[in-house]
């Protein structure tokens, strides 16, 4: 009997983890043929819909990078995409980023979810703070083999990153690569993906990343937050280490 009973607990279990999962309030931030609610800033980097996704382009001849941002601002959410980029395409996740000062060297910055151009390093899924000429991950992945091969190259990629409060967790293919308590970006900010500046280079004009399926929980985010598999980092001071 006891046995039985621990069954249906078990069922009941699963099937409200279930009715949940399929309840959860997703809104989609970008409707597949169009750049409705989103906008570029800073260079000329190139940016436009297609095959249902915002495909961007870095521009030779660009001082500092573009960025296709949302023109709406996140505080607290949680953030799902497939994202594809030709290598070594260097590009990034920004969110809670907010319009630089003139003393900066780009338009914009935040926290970044890296989308890393070197593939010995492989470091795809970690925290990057970006201000221009100078810049800093505060979350590398230096020391976890397992979310350095998170990340398939020259293929499409599923990335969850979820922020509350100062909260970070990140996971790329469903592998844990970020968890992170860190306070330096606190207000709501734009969702972007970067372009980088590029020099007299045409030739990487035709490269490309690529992101569809933009969806997002902003109404109680911390009640779909899930567990995550990775030791709990908790910061003060950004790491300084350079790219």
């Amino acid at each position: 009997m006891k046995c039985f009973i621990a069954i249906l607990i078990a069922l009941a279990l699963q099937f409200s983890k279930g009715y949940c999962q399929r309840n959860e309030p997703w809104k989609f931030i970008f409707n597949g043929h169009s750049l409705k609610g989103w906008k570029t800033i800073g260079s000329k980097g190139k940016v436009l819909v297609k095959d249902s996704t915002i495909e961007c382009h870095m521009t030779a001849n660009t001082p500092v990078h573009t960025f296709a941002s949302t023109k709406k601002k996140y505080k607290n959410f949680i953030l799902e995409m497939d994202f594809r980029r030709d290598i070594p395409f260097n590009s990034g996740i920004l969110f809670r980023a907010v319009h630089a000062p003139d003393t900066a060297s780009v338009n914009l910055y935040g926290y970044q979810v890296k989308i890393d151009p070197n593939e010995k390093r492989k470091w795809t899924g970690g925290i990057f703070d970006d201000f221009g000429k100078t810049w800093a991950w505060i979350y590398d992945l230096s020391k976890d083999a397992r979310a350095q091969n998170a990340n398939r190259s020259n293929e499409w990629n599923h990335i969850r990153i979820e922020m509350i409060e100062n909260h970070i967790k990140v996971w790329v293919n469903d592998i844990p690569t970020v968890n992170l308590i860190n306070d330096k970006y606190k207000e709501a900010g734009y969702i972007a993906f970067k372009m980088h500046s590029l020099g007299d280079k045409l030739e990487q004009e035709s490269w490309k990343a690529q992101f569809k399926n933009i969806r997002i929980i902003t109404k109680n985010p911390e009640k779909y937050s899930r567990e995550i598999d990775l030791s709990l980092v908790q910061q003060t001071n950004i790491n300084t280490l350079r790219n």
